[in-house]
Formats: structure tokens, C-alpha cells, sequence
């Protein structure tokens, strides 16, 4: 059981040594390079939307890639050249993008955690003009065994020296050490070299290994919730217990400071550790969802109660400005500027997202869903539509609002449509002078649990909430082969690299 004081600080003593897995000639596309866009897979010169859809055909998955000019394609393990796939391979639990073979198209890395009696595979899919290519892909499997789930999280950012990527993937029921569902992180190291792809294993990480805080303990899941920038990968243990305090949660951040692969620091906290507000208290999950972004890092606690509400929620902000990462605050629903009430079951922090520009002013925003709002519209309480708000941290000017179907957004608020659910950030311009995101919200309740994805304003334009798909705006996306009731689209959005 893990106990936590300050913030903790660990120099790792022992450096994994990286273990080539393949070196494979990955196909070139001729993408556009001129002002390359995080999370455009056919380069274009826009972002993409791509959707996971785990529960596709019987459970084998499959991803939507709803193009922003090219006609929309369903990825799938067999159509990639990967093999057939399988029922319940849950291809499309987890989807992360990034130009692994620097050729203007961003590659689509796919986790399917059910594949292999439930050992999981992460498929890596090269990007082209047309959405992605069949050939020259590749399947990792971390040394992941029955049961471990490898795959069902995913994270990726360039490496600090910004000569590749680092490739974080997450295998919650890893039974670590013996220990029943502790969980694990597999690293990877992917560069390139002349259209060259080196996909080297650098370690797996548990709460035992040297230098990371704590231990493994049953049902933990460590990794079940990952975000990573050049800095390292912070890693949100929801079910982590912090004394007696069963599921209160923590957030473990492995950090990369000398521009070598394996991590070399590592810091931890609860709701227990110095400077960090509130209290570890049965059931919050603390970093239920984690958001990392520069200097900037949040996690939610979605069951967190206030006063006499249970599982309001909040969020936690820590910056990393200086050589020791701290928290620097806490957002709930009573935070001065922060829209809406505190209400039970709220669940506000359920997503987090971190980019700039998002909402309402220059700067980092952060993005909080809150899919248990309860939204009146036509003089009647719609429970659980869901909103999302953006606020401000500081140093930047103070600024928050939110968005739902009863504001801003299209369509009507109805009971159970869960916006909020889920959030990515999509790039609108990765151009240096007017760099600027948007956030993907996932509404996985609309229509019969047929589900959309909507997303926050990019301007002041009343059309500036618009997804660009096959060239054609549209206030709301849904599954590219019509809605079916069900589907839940928009539980699983395709997340950038990070920055």
C-alpha cells in the first residue's frame, strides 16, 4: 500500500538497455511537408479526426478515419496487411497519431488489448494520402502475456532531443511481480533513418522498478491512463490505495532530463501529498484522466466529493516550470470563474485536455468534461447531457467558459447523451505565428448510444464549432456508415503526439 509525503524525487540507478525489435523500410507518401500538422494522416495540411470503435464487428474494432478532405475509410487489422484480426481483438481501444518516417503523414498506432486471449498487440499503420497504407506496418507486443491487456492505453511524444519518438503504451492487468492486475507501462523508442523505421523496446515499468515511488499491489492497473510530452509520460493509477483509502487514486511522472531513453526521475502524488488540495479519501480515483501539455499537467477525480455532493469532481493542476514539478491548484464547479454549480454526480474531470488557444483566449487552456451535468432545456432537466469547460491556469490571463447542447454547440440536450465523456485535442494550425487547438468531444450517449463527436469553438464565427470531413462542414460527426444505435462513437478519440 502506498504511502506518499512530499513529492517524490528518484533517480533511477539502473539504465534499460534498448532492445532492437525490427528495422523495417517504411513506404514514403507524398504528403505535404511545407507546415507539417500534428494529426493529419493524409497531409493535407489539416487535422484529422480518427474514432476507435473497439466493439466493432463482434469485438474485433475497427477505426473510423473521417478525413478532413479525402473521402472518410474504415482502418481495420486485416485492410492495414496486419492479419485477419479476431473477435474481441478490441482493435481501436486506444488510438494515438504522430510522423514516425517524417514524411508529412501522420502514422495511426492502434492498441487492441483483447487480441491473443487477451495479451494485447499495438499495431503501428504508416499514413498516406488516401488515410493510411497496407504495407510496411508492424505489430508490438512488449512481451505482454495472457491477460495483461497490453495496448488498452497509449501515449507518444517526441523524444527530448526531438530525433524520434517515444512510444508509452499501457498494460493495466499485468500481473507485475506476481501481483494480481498491478499493471505496467511498456516503453519504445522509434526513430527514423531515410525512411528507415528502428522500433527498439526500452523497458517495461512497474511500481517495482528501481525508481519509480510506491509498490505493486492487486488491482492497481498502473497505466491504465497515459499522457506523455518530450518531458516523459505521466501516468494516472486511479485504483491506487492510499492508506486505508481504497481507490482514492495517484499520478506517477516519469521524467526524461538528460535526452537518453529510459527514465531518470520520477515523482508521485495523491490528494495526501504536501501542497496538492483536498484529501485522499475511498473512491475518488485521483488521475481517472490525465492531461500533460508543455509545462502543464492535470488530472481528474471524477468521484471526488464536495460538500455534501457526491462525485462532483474536480481537477488538479501541477506545472512544471522549474526543475521539480507542483501542484498549482485545484478547479471545481465553485472555483471562482468556473461555469456551472457543484451538483452530485457530476462528475466533473471525467476527460481532461491541455492545448493552447482552446475556447476563449491566448494561452493553455484546460478542458474538463463534466458528462453528468444535468442541462435544462425547454424547461425541463436533461439528466446527464453534459457540458465541457475551459479555464485558464495560471500565468495566463484568467479566462473559462464551457460548451453544450444547450450552448453553443448543435443539436438538442437530451438525458444520457454524456458529453464530456471523453476529449483529444485536434490541431487547428500547427503555423508558428497563429499555433491554435481545438478539443474533440466525445458524445457517446447521442441518439440511442449511436454517439457523435462535437468540438469547442475555434473562433468567434458562429460556424467555428465545424468538423471538416471530405471537404464538407459539419456541426457534428458521426460513424462514416451511418448511425447505429449502440455504438457509443466518440468513447475513443485518436490523441496527437504530445508537445
Amino acid at each position: 500500500m502506498r504511502k506518499f509525503g512530499a513529492s517524490v524525487l528518484v533517480a533511477a540507478t539502473a539504465a534499460a538497455t534498448l532492445t532492437p525489435l525490427n528495422v523495417a523500410t517504411a513506404a514514403q507518401a507524398d504528403c505535404q511537408t511545407s507546415i507539417p500538422v500534428s494529426g493529419d494522416v493524409d497531409g493535407d495540411g489539416s487535422s484529422d479526426l480518427l474514432v476507435g470503435l473497439p466493439g466493432r464487428n463482434n469485438g474485433t474494432g475497427e477505426v473510423d478515419l473521417r478525413l478532413s478532405t479525402a473521402p472518410s475509410k474504415i482502418l481495420t487489422q486485416q485492410n492495414a496487411g496486419l492479419g485477419e484480426g479476431a473477435s474481441g481483438d478490441a482493435f481501436g481501444s486506444a488510438v494515438v497519431m504522430a510522423d514516425l518516417n517524417d514524411d508529412g503523414c501522420d502514422d495511426i498506432i492502434v492498441g487492441a488489448p483483447g487480441a491473443s486471449g487477451r495479451t494485447g498487440r499495438v499495431h503501428v499503420i504508416l499514413g498516406a494520402e488516401d488515410g493510411f497504407q497496407n504495407a510496411d506496418g508492424r505489430t508490438l507486443d512488449g512481451g505482454a502475456t495472457a491477460g495483461d491487456r497490453f495496448g488498452a492505453s497509449l501515449a507518444i511524444a517526441p523524444n527530448l532531443t526531438r530525433t524520434g519518438f517515444d512510444l508509452w503504451i499501457g498494460a493495466p492487468l499485468d500481473n507485475a511481480g506476481g501481483t494480481t492486475d498491478a499493471g505496467s507501462v511498456v516503453h519504445y523508442s522509434i526513430t527514423n533513418s531515410g525512411g528507415n523505421l528502428n522500433v527498439n523496446l526500452v523497458q517495461t515499468i512497474t511500481q517495482n522498478s528501481t525508481g519509480v515511488p510506491g509498490s505493486t499491489e492487486a488491482n492497481d492497473q498502473f497505466g491504465a491512463a497515459l499522457s506523455a510530452t518530450p518531458r516523459g509520460v505521466l501516468v494516472g493509477d486511479e485504483l491506487e490505495d492510499v492508506g486505508s483509502r481504497k481507490n482514492a487514486g495517484s499520478i506517477t511522472l516519469l521524467a526524461s532530463t538528460d535526452g537518453d531513453a529510459p527514465f531518470d526521475k520520477a515523482f508521485s502524488w495523491s490528494q495526501a501529498s504536501p501542497g496538492v488540495p483536498g484529501n485522499a479519501e475511498t473512491g475518488d480515483r485521483f488521475g481517472a484522466a490525465v492531461a500533460f501539455f508543455g509545462e502543464h499537467f492535470a488530472a481528474g477525480v471524477p468521484f471526488e466529493d464536495v460538500d455534501a455532493s457526491s462525485n462532483a469532481g474536480m481537477v488538479q493542476l501541477f506545472s512544471w516550470s522549474s526543475a521539480t514539478p507542483v501542484p498549482t491548484g485545484e478547479f471545481k464547479q465553485y472555483t471562482p470563474g468556473v461555469p456551472g454549480a457543484v451538483e452530485t454526480d457530476d462528475r466533473f474531470g471525467a476527460a481532461v485536455a491541455i492545448g493552447r488557444n482552446i475556447g476563449c483566449s491566448d494561452g493553455i487552456q484546460i478542458v474538463a468534461g463534466v458528462p453528468g451535468e444535468d442541462i435544462t432545456s425547454g424547461g425541463s432537466a436533461r439528466v446527464d447531457a453534459g457540458t465541457v469547460a475551459f479555464l485558464t491556469p495560471p500565468p495566463f490571463e484568467p479566462c473559462a467558459g464551457s460548451v453544450d447542447q444547450a450552448n453553443v454547440l448543435s443539436r438538442t440536450a437530451e438525458s444520457g447523451d454524456r458529453l464530456g465523456s471523453t476529449l483529444a485535442l485536434g490541431r487547428h494550425s500547427d503555423d508558428d505565428v497563429a499555433k491554435r487547438d481545438r478539443a474533440f468531444i466525445g458524445v457517446p450517449g447521442e441518439d440511442g448510444a449511436a454517439g457523435i463527436v462535437q468540438s469547442t469553438p475555434i473562433s468567434s464565427e458562429p460556424s467555428s464549432t465545424d468538423i471538416t470531413v471530405a471537404g464538407a462542414s459539419n456541426s457534428s460527426v458521426g460513424y462514416s456508415g451511418g448511425a447505429q444505435a449502440g455504438t457509443n462513437y466518440g468513447t475513443v478519440i485518436a490523441s496527437p503526439a504530445g508537445e
